[in-house]
């Protein structure tokens, strides 16, 4: 009776220590993690950019306010490439992707917020020339030479 005791607790003890745990696939880890990640930061940078396009629009009025958003826009377009190349590559760890796209999102998400605070400054005015008129949309607009302001 001792005998089948020790022989049990050693077949045990074989078994629990010869069986290997199982590992899950780190290639479809990966793409499960790049796939929320997607979901997650992509469609926000997707709609950060159709934002940034539409502000672009607006602002062409003022060259100054142009020459902003544009800035913001090549920026914006480095950063979404390194993202989505970083999320295409295999061989790239995950957590810088993730890292940058947490930093990107927010730092978008505020520029966005100060190009529109921009675009509500704008203010329009009405210049005339004889029967022609103007309207000039800026910061500080002015009435080209020989325009008067229009009350």
């Amino acid at each position: 009776m001792r005998k089948q005791k020790v022989i049990a607790g050693l077949v045990s003890a074989l078994l629990v220590f010869s069986i290997a745990p199982a590992m899950a696939d780190p290639a479809s880890d990966r793409a499960a993690t790049v796939e929320i990640l997607k979901a997650k930061y992509v469609t926000v940078l997707d709609d950060q950019h159709k934002t940034l396009l539409a502000l672009k629009e607006q602002m062409k009025v003022d060259p100054s306010l142009l020459k902003q958003v544009n800035a913001v826009l090549t920026d914006f377009d480095s950063n979404y490439a390194a993202i989505v190349n970083g999320l295409a590559n295999e061989n790239q760890e995950l957590q810088p992707i993730k890292d940058l796209c947490e930093e990107e999102v927010e730092e978008f998400a505020n520029s966005i917020y100060q190009l529109q605070q921009m675009v509500k400054s704008l203010k329009t005015i009405t210049c005339v020339k004889g029967k022609t008129t103007k309207k000039i949309v800026a910061l500080k607009p002015v009435c080209p030479k020989g325009y008067t302001k229009k009350k």
